[in-house]
């Protein structure tokens, strides 16, 4: 009958015999295997528990930088200067003048020579500012020191910096204030113009000259034994010359060489560990290097690191990112147990680092790097 639907010419019974055979064992196999497609997606399909905490998610920025998290998780700030150092105080816990009472408090503290020479209202009414030599040398140097205290909803951000010895007060108090004009309060909403995320604001600047630091960390709340990092540093290394850095210095801060650096000085004393992936790892344009271990505790260490270039707000020479599981009291390794899975750890390892890019283009940024274009309308759906 099969034979007579597919319409076969007649043939010997031995050969119609074989071809019924050849035929059972088509139709035994084309249902056993699947296309190429299919067998990847056998071979690895993401792990339920991290598709869960995707379910809904939310687009995050920090400095520069913006990527995709779990809306119930929240970003934890660390340092942070662009160039001013930057730090947050929530109103409701100070107010202004309390704050400033307990800098000056603590400034007279520190040293027995140090001079306050303005405590006041800022430039056209712009919050406080104080002004201070932290020591005698630091007077006799003219290494002024200048805080600018600028109250936004709920909250007081303070900008903290030093004058460079090469410009004047005059110069330095007129860029604290552009600084201190320029913050405006962002808590939810993503600004496509350029310039830095800060810890509830946005500080608008076009320009790319000076230092940037940012940290920050990830709190999932589903799994408090999970610490996710990242930091940046625009202008680390920047006392190298070119030279000197990509001739030495590079190879030093490669995370791989590090690695092998430390296996090979350690010898039988390096610590066990198993490797669940090590080697390049490219995060969007920047070709970095990961190393992703458990250790014998049943801690994960994953490490990615990239080595750009100082001064380069593309290619950052320091730039890193850091997860660790089976964490307790701010110790890695303390708690019980890691509350991921090897598959788990490594699955939202992926996740949060594929989706990193800059917030807005920055000079020399391929395309595809970056979530906007400047002045860009930013409610149309960023795509990782």
């Amino acid at each position: 009958m099969l034979l007579q639907a597919l319409h076969l010419p007649r043939i010997g019974r031995v050969n119609r015999s074989c071809l019924i055979l050849l035929l059972v064992l088509a139709i035994f196999f084309a249902s056993t295997f699947t296309s190429e497609e299919d067998m990847v997606d056998k071979i690895y399909r993401e792990p339920q528990k991290i598709s869960v905490l995707f379910n809904e998610r939310k687009l995050s920025c920090f400095g520069r930088y913006a990527f995709y998290i779990p809306k119930i998780s929240q970003i934890v700030w660390g340092a942070t200067s662009f160039p001013s150092r930057i730090s947050v105080i929530s109103s409701s816990r100070s107010t202004m003048e309390q704050l400033v009472l307990e800098d000056v408090a603590r400034i007279r503290r520190a040293n027995d020579t140090a001079e306050v020479i303005f405590s006041g209202p800022g430039r056209d009414g712009l919050g406080w500012r104080l002004d201070y030599y932290e020591d005698k040398y630091a007077k006799r140097d003219g290494a002024l020191y200048s805080r600018s205290y600028i109250e936004l909803g709920n909250n007081i951000f303070l900008l903290s910096a030093a004058k460079a010895k090469s410009e004047s007060e005059v110069l330095f108090l007129e860029r604290q204030f552009r600084r201190a004009k320029s913050i405006v309060l962002a808590d939810h909403d993503i600004h496509a113009d350029p310039g830095f995320c800060v810890e509830h604001g946005f500080i608008r600047q076009n320009t790319y000259d000076h230092q940037e630091i940012v940290a920050i960390g990830l709190h999932l709340p589903s799994y408090p034994d999970v610490k996710f990092s990242i930091t940046s540093n625009k202008d680390a290394y920047a006392d190298y010359s070119p030279e000197e850095f990509d001739g030495r210095i590079r190879e030093e801060l490669s995370l791989l060489s590090r690695i092998k650096h430390a296996k090979d000085e350690q010898g039988s004393n390096y610590p066990a560990r198993v490797v669940l992936r090590e080697g390049p790892r490219n995060v969007n344009h920047w070709k970095g290097e990961e190393s992703l271990i458990r250790r014998a505790d049943g801690t994960h260490d994953f490490e990615w690191a990239y080595v750009g270039r100082p001064g380069d707000v593309a290619y950052p020479p320091e730039f890193s990112v850091q997860m660790f599981t089976k964490v307790a009291n701010n110790m890695i390794g303390a708690a019980e147990k890691a509350s991921l899975t090897d598959d788990e750890a490594v699955a939202l390892w992926d996740k949060l680092l594929s989706s990193l890019k800059f917030r807005v283009k920055v000079p020399g940024a391929p395309e595809g790097s970056y979530y906007f274009l400047p002045g860009e309308k930013t409610d149309r759906g960023a795509k990782p």
